[in-house]
């Protein structure tokens, strides 16, 4: 009992560390020390899978708290189901965690194959099963710009790798008196930071865009009541109006921006199309098309372009939120939380907007989360990415800091500014080096105007991905092996 006792007091404490430095509470310096009184524990009880779930399953369930907004709140669902399902969320979240506390107790003396394996497990974290690519090591560095500069080589989980080794290397100073290590880390994380600062002030050659980004901050709980429909489409509308289009290379609003569907016989997407002879705009809405006897449902984003509209379809779904999963074995669920409701379809390819000043890479929401997808856009041309998404879900918790941290690792990884409206907020204009230039926060309606300079360039990430994980595995592992034998 004891020794439990000293388990969970280690791992709420680290949750706890973790925690202030994950994003909206930023406080990111406590994330080279948060996980050492976990590891210690781990070391000294021998009890590391059950050690590192622990750990997981608070600091999951203490920062996946907007799942129960999302289930209960905006689900409909009783307070309990909310409560349950996010438990059962981080329970699972924790296993990756637990995982890493089984490695740990049998590689303790190898800390940079253990920070290496800590990396490995939030790749699978971040793409098993759709993927859960939230709240990893770098995260907490976001509003820190030296420390993630270096991602343009390594892409998020370099920085995560660096966080992951300071630690380990520190706890085992403690348990292993290693001072190799803990010398290594400081200098690693020094050397790191230093080509950040070395790197903030760079010039990219490209053209200077002004874009408007709309963030009309209605309630998410009264959007889709049809007595509120008109409303929210008159409110949308005259923001739109009162945006003076001479002034703007672009305008973008949210994603779903009006509570029906975008098709052609729509007033919103008439209305869309006729400011659209003025200045490109660029729109998230829903949209069916029937073929065949069949009507497939798409998330997508539009681009009113004078006589031109363009579309993209999501191609990356959020499960249970826009499909449901295992639908025949999970068919109760599905018809308590959805009626059984029609799945959404995936959009089939990646695309771009192309005007002559810029190529803008559109995503929806959740998209903008992985690093791959965004590859396949850059490679095409894409010298902007553009964000619209629907945060609204979250309520008023972290989650909003959560998807706008995963947006920043993204303009460093690529190089290339990131525009994001959000119906709600955090609608913001990233920098290519990380920086947010300006934000709007959540629930305040507004404008958001920026400049940002277009990049054609492809950093080192983008051309050779992670292909650098594998080896550095691979080394330290062979490393750890001979120094064994």
């Amino acid at each position: 009992m004891k020794t439990f006792f000293i388990i969970t007091i280690s791992a709420l404490i680290s949750a706890c560390f973790l925690t202030l430095a994950s994003p909206g509470y930023n406080l990111w310096f406590l994330a080279y020390f948060a996980l050492i009184p976990m590891l210690v524990s781990m070391s000294k009880s021998g009890m590391g899978f059950l050690t590192g779930w622990v750990f997981g399953f608070i600091y999951f369930l203490i920062n996946l708290r907007w799942v129960i907004t999302a289930v209960s709140e905006f689900g409909n669902s009783p307070l309990a189901v909310g409560i349950l399902v996010t438990c059962l969320f981080a329970l699972f979240l924790g296993l990756f965690w637990g995982i890493f506390g089984w490695l740990f107790v049998r590689k303790k003396h190898s800390p940079l194959l253990l920070a290496g394996l800590l990396v490995a497990l939030e790749v699978v974290k971040s793409n098993i099963l759709s993927g859960f690519p939230m709240l990893n090591l770098a995260h907490t560095q976001y509003n820190f710009a030296p420390a993630i500069q270096i991602a343009e080589v390594t892409g998020e989980y370099g920085v995560s790798l660096i966080v992951a080794y300071f630690n380990v290397a520190l706890a085992a100073f403690f348990y292993d008196k290693n001072k190799q290590s803990i010398i290594f880390a400081i200098l690693l994380s020094i050397t790191s930071i230093i080509y950040g600062f070395s790197v903030s002030g760079r010039d990219y050659a490209g053209n200077d865009l002004n874009i408007r980004i709309i963030q009309p901050a209605y309630s998410q709980a009264e959007k889709w009541i049809p007595d509120n429909k008109y409303d929210i489409m008159a409110l949308v509308n005259v923001m739109l109006r009162n945006s003076e289009p001479d002034k703007f290379d672009l305008i973008i609003l949210p994603e779903t921006v009006y509570p029906a569907f975008m098709n052609k016989s729509f007033a919103g997407y008439n209305m869309l199309q006729i400011f659209g002879e003025k200045v490109p705009v660029i729109a998230g809405g829903i949209r069916y098309y029937d073929k065949d006897g069949k009507r497939t449902y798409h998330n997508s984003v539009f681009m009113f372009d004078k006589e031109q509209v363009s579309i993209y379809d999501k191609r990356h779904l959020v499960p249970f939120g826009e499909y449901f999963p295992f639908k025949t074995l999970l068919k109760p669920i599905d018809y308590y939380f959805f009626k059984d409701a029609e799945d959404f379809t995936p959009g089939a390819e990646p695309s771009l907007f192309v005007k002559e000043k810029y190529s803008a890479a559109p995503m929806v929401c959740y998209e903008s989360m992985y690093s791959d997808q965004i590859r396949e856009q850059v490679t095409l041309g894409a010298d902007i990415l553009t964000v619209v998404t629907n945060d609204s879900w979250f309520g008023k918790t972290k989650g909003p800091y959560q998807h706008l941290a995963t947006d920043v690792l993204r303009a460093v990884e690529f190089r290339k500014p990131v525009i994001r409206a959000a119906q709600s907020g955090i609608s913001a204009c990233i920098q290519s080096d990380g920086k947010i230039s300006d934000s709007l926060p959540s629930g305040e309606k507004g404008y958001l105007d920026c400049k940002v300079t277009t990049h054609k360039g492809l950093t080192i990430f983008a051309i050779g991905g992670y292909g650098w994980l594998a080896v550095f595995l691979f080394t330290t592992w062979f490393i750890s092996r001979r120094k064994q034998q």
